[in-house]
């Protein structure tokens, strides 16, 4: 296959170039498009759907006002992947200048966007076995607030691993990483306020208990006045 792929390479570069780049481009967009159509279809027959619902990944793109299922993510992330190897070779065939530039990108892009990928797949699937496990210790715990309770944990780590994606990507660090733990610090805070101004009642009441019990137990130790 590598022979084969060589000698097919050789040929198409011996052609002039303002033939052997549309006949690259032509060909590519073939692979693209076929890739596009095969490989969500694959992954449809292998359950990859079913399991990104029991994973929540479907429930968090629906939330992103994505329509699109996983498995035709999958395809559509392959097509421009395809699509742009495709693009590096043709430039490749027109000015190897270019394409020594554009390969250099791309490839070095490429592990990077894998990497992000893997890290924001992994953070999900962990903050949503951590949300779940929430809710079910709340649930037996007869908490009236489980499920807001498993939402909130969502939000948090959800926000964490969107920093951590960030990070990955290299987008910005300063800039978007200091945004968004400016957001959850000021989430945090907010909601410090919000549980301090609505509990002091029930914390003054638990502090005054407190106390009291306390000075009983004092007064229990030193035992009573009378004697005889």
């Amino acid at each position: 296959m590598t022979v084969f792929w060589e000698d097919i390479w050789a040929f198409i570069t011996g052609l002039p170039s303002a033939v052997g780049a549309p006949l690259v481009l032509l060909a590519g967009w073939l692979v693209a498009k076929l890739l596009r159509g095969i490989v969500p279809k694959l992954l449809a027959a292998l359950k990859f759907d079913t399991l990104n619902e029991k994973l929540h990944v479907t429930e968090f793109l629906r939330k992103g006002h994505v329509k699109q299922s996983p498995s035709l993510l999958v395809g559509m992330t392959l097509y421009w992947i395809v699509m742009l190897i495709v693009l590096a070779m043709a430039a490749s065939v027109l000015d190897e200048r270019a394409a020594a530039s554009i390969s250099g990108w791309l490839f070095g892009s490429v592990p990077v966007i894998l990497a992000a990928v893997i890290t924001g797949s992994i953070g999900i699937i962990v903050v949503n076995f951590l949300s779940n496990f929430a809710l079910t210790i709340a649930r037996n715990a007869a908490l009236a607030s489980a499920v807001l309770l498993r939402r909130g944990i969502r939000a948090v780590g959800y926000l964490v691993v969107l920093v951590m994606v960030v990070e990955q990507l290299g987008l910005g660090q300063s800039i978007v990483s200091t945004l968004l733990l400016i957001s959850f610090s000021s989430i945090a805070l907010g909601v410090a306020i919000a549980v301090g101004l609505g509990c002091k009642d029930l914390a003054r009441r638990y502090v005054e208990s407190f106390i009291r019990s306390l000075q009983e137990r004092e007064r229990a130790s030193h035992g009573t006045d009378l004697e005889g």
